[in-house]
């Protein structure tokens, strides 16, 4: 009973080109070697089919090409990027592609290439290619032993040249001088030995930064699937240029990548009839006249010799094959190119024959004692006439299954027409990534801005104890976690930074995120830490005030949110006042003394009101600057403050002193300030007066009263009767003793003062008696003292005294 056994080599394939409007498909077919058997007891004749060449793979969902290239590239540092040294920059270019293959083909084609191999074999009397049956035919894959595969390489070795994969290698990318663990050589086909293999240019790396410009490393090739309709896929690293090359060619129609399979068809051999005849004297005087000049035979030898004996017929050969078979020519072509299989038949007669590997005993045909039996080894001749046959005549009949090789290869194709159709298509299967966005570092620098203060003079430098920052990013669940760091005088190394990083994090991948925060936002929260400031009377020319010892610049409880990457802690942005250097816009004299009264404006953060403070200069130090500083501990303290000029003029036993103090001034700004000191005689200034005593009639100088001295008074209640006791005026001095009073209308000189009528009553304006040394005028009057030598007015509260 017959049954289907396999394909039957007939000297080539039928090819079927057909197509399904998406393409044209070339497929090969075979008959079974016995289907003339099973066509004559009425069973169908099996037909096996394969593929003709490969293509990309499309996905069985969406029927996109199974097909990517990734452009990547970027430059990263230390500040940017995880991994990356603190000193170090990387540049990186190159690209990944991967692509799947298959030989696989629609259904439809399928279907079409059947219908079609039938219509060309229907009916006809073919021993195993006709269809001579009503039962429909049947259609299996070929069987495949194996299946060896390799694509394009576009990168050029040290030297420039594309040397073939078995040339020190093997595919999938290893050559002499790779990198420790590349793939080991294997050993390939001979038909594959042409192809261009996968190398990596020079040294994998050129630079620990970056891929070398034509870098290609691919993986996914050597063995394949033996599934006619199986998919091989690829994947490979890549430099820039061949990822320029890939990008361009398959955005066209055509591309540089070709992916070839050298498979092994497992399948029968026609019917061949091998006859072999000749004689064995012949054939051993021939090999015994041959091995006096080569000492011993060797497998390559006796082959040699056998070609020989054909030729000069010592042997006759004949194969005997079926004409009238499909491709009979063909196969007699092929079969006399397979010298094993008619070489094969003669060793097995000959070994029994006149090969022995002992040593022989017939002479002149010596061997070595260490010859061995077997193909490749050494053998020695004999031949024994008296029990061998005088002729050899070998006849067989062959039918054998063997491995067919056979090639096949392919240029993929592009995706221009699926591009063109749709624009959107194209990101489907060309991407590119940009490195610089990966693995992406959250930087904060931070350095202090502070005046350290001098440990052995505090007036010098900020008053600042230390600087405490924290910098805050959350975690995946959401919590802020917290850096810190303090800054202080007695830091030793480098202290003017401090960096924090931590990996940046995508939004989604932060549940119940802090409000406002994006992944680019960290959390900050800085404070002032303060000293004790100086004394005011550590330094006549510094005065320095602390408001808050513990200033809180990012208040809040997860203090402020900002994307900056610079950040400054700095003692001055806690609201600071600082004026100077503060300087006179006069030169002081001898017993010339200025002092200045300062007040800043608003109130403390505690809600008292601001103090005034102090500085004095003399003709000794007015050179020196003075400084005033307020740390107020608020951020938002505008720097508005007032000053106010005090002068004193010293006077001595002899002289009298001189003293004014000048009206307050509204000013603001942090910086160099020129105090202006008023004149006497300037709007707004005050002078300190004096309150005049009543004249008395006693005898002798009195004290003072109030400070002021007043004219004398007579004993009847009337101004200047009789001779006055003189009386000294508080602040400015007894008058001299040898003036006398005089009257003069409203104006009166008394012991060298000069007095004036403030007010009359009625009656005024009477003449006035003159008595010596005295006034004499109307009851009620008032007299005030009236402008002295420097004096330009006098205090509203010493006006109006009663005389």
């Amino acid at each position: 009973m017959a049954e289907a056994v396999g394909p039957v080599f007939t000297g080539g394939f039928e090819e079927v080109a057909t197509g399904d409007g998406g393409g044209r498909y070339s497929i090969l077919f075979l008959p079974d070697k016995h289907n003339d058997e099973l066509q004559r007891e009425g069973k169908a004749p099996v037909y096996y089919w394969m593929p003709n060449y490969v293509r990309i793979a499309r996905k069985g969902d969406t029927g996109d090409y199974k097909f990517h290239l990734i452009h990547f590239v970027g430059v990263q540092s230390g500040d940017t990027t995880v991994g990356v040294a603190a000193d170090e920059v990387r540049e990186v270019a190159g690209g990944v592609f991967s692509v799947t293959t298959t030989a696989a083909f629609p259904a439809s084609v399928m279907q079409n290439a059947q219908k079609e191999l039938l219509d060309r074999f229907r009916g006809k009397d073919l021993h195993y290619w006709g269809w001579r049956t009503a039962v429909a035919p049947m259609f299996r894959p070929m069987p495949i032993t194996a299946n060896q595969t390799a694509i394009t390489n576009l990168a050029p070795d040290s030297t420039g040249a594309v040397p073939a994969a078995g040339a020190g290698g093997a595919a999938g990318g290893a050559t002499a001088g790779a990198p420790t663990g590349a793939p080991r050589a294997v050993a390939m086909p001979k038909a594959m030995r042409r192809l261009p293999r996968t190398v990596p240019h020079g040294s994998s790396f050129r630079a620990p930064s970056n891929l070398d410009a034509w870098y290609w490393k691919m993986q996914g090739q050597g063995p394949g699937s033996i599934n006619p309709s199986g998919e091989n896929a690829y994947s490979g690293l890549i430099g820039s240029l061949p990822s320029a090359i890939l990008w361009q060619g398959f955005h066209g129609t055509y591309s540089p990548i070709v992916v070839s399979q050298a498979l092994k068809l497992k399948v029968w051999s026609q019917a061949i009839r091998l006859v072999i005849d000749g004689n064995w004297d012949r054939i051993f005087e021939h090999f015994s006249a041959d091995i006096e000049s080569t000492g011993w035979w060797w497998d390559a030898d006796i082959n040699l010799q056998f070609n020989k004996m054909v030729t000069n017929g010592t042997l006759t050969v004949k194969l005997e094959i079926d004409g009238t078979l499909p491709g009979a020519d063909k196969l007699m072509e092929e079969i006399n190119k397979q010298k094993a299989l008619i070489y094969q038949q003669f060793m097995e007669q000959a070994k029994q024959m006149i090969f022995d590997p002992k040593q022989p005993e017939v002479p002149p045909a010596e061997a070595d004692s260490n010859t061995f039996f077997g193909f490749g080894g050494g053998f020695a001749l004999k031949y024994r006439r008296d029990v061998t046959r005088l002729n050899l005549h070998y006849d067989e009949t062959i039918d054998m299954q063997y491995n067919q090789d056979h090639f096949i290869s392919s240029s993929l194709e592009g995706f221009y027409n699926e591009i063109k159709a749709d624009p959107d298509a194209e990101r489907k299967y060309f991407t590119t990534l940009y490195l610089d966005d990966w693995d992406r570092k959250v930087s904060r620098i931070v350095k202090p801005v502070v005046n350290w203060p001098d440990a052995s003079q505090k007036w010098v430098g900020e008053p600042v104890a230390f600087l405490s920052v924290q910098v805050g990013y959350p975690s995946v669940d959401g919590d802020i976690q917290w850096a810190p760091h303090v800054f202080q005088s007695t830091d030793t190394g480098d202290v003017t930074k401090w960096t924090v990083q931590m990996a940046k994090k995508k939004a989604s991948d932060v549940s119940d995120a802090p409000d406002g925060w994006t992944p680019d936002k960290t959390f900050i929260k800085r404070m002032v830490h303060f000293n004790e400031p100086p004394g005011e009377t550590d330094s006549p020319y510094m005065r320095v005030f602390v408001e808050k010892n513990v200033v809180d610049l990012d208040p809040g409880e997860n203090g402020t949110l900002t994307t900056e990457n610079a950040i400054e802690v700095r003692a001055d942005s806690v609201g600071k006042l600082e004026v100077g250097p503060i300087n006179l816009n006069v030169v002081l004299e001898d017993k010339q003394t200025i002092e200045v009264e300062f007040q800043a404006d608003g109130t403390r953060d505690d809600g008292k009101p601001r103090t005034v403070t102090k500085f004095s200069w003399s003709s000794t130090d007015q050179d020196q600057p003075r400084y005033w500083e307020i740390f107020t501990g608020q951020p938002d303290f505008v720097p508005n403050y007032k000053y106010r000029v005090h002068v004193l003029v010293k006077g001595s036993i002899f002289s009298k002193g001189q003293e004014w103090i000048g009206p307050w001034i509204d000013t603001g700004g942090n910086g160099p300030l020129m105090v202006s000191v008023p004149m006497p005689d300037d709007p707004g200034v005050t002078k300190r007066a004096i309150k005049l005593l009543p004249l008395s009639t006693t005898a002798g100088v009195g004290t003072p009263e109030g400070g002021v001295g007043a004219p004398p008074r007579s004993d009847s209640g009337s101004v200047g009767v009789g001779a006055p006791k003189k009386k000294a005026i508080a602040g400015l001095g007894a008058p001299p003793a040898d003036k006398t009073s005089t009257t003069g209308g409203q104006r009166a000189t008394v012991g060298g003062y000069s007095l004036k009528k403030s007010r009359s009553t009625p009656g005024a304006g009477k003449s006035v008696p003159k008595t010596d040394g005295g006034l004499s005028g109307e009851k009620d009057s008032r007299w005030t003292l009236d402008v002295l030598p420097g004096w330009s007015s006098v205090d509203p509260s010493l006006k109006d005294s009663k005389p």
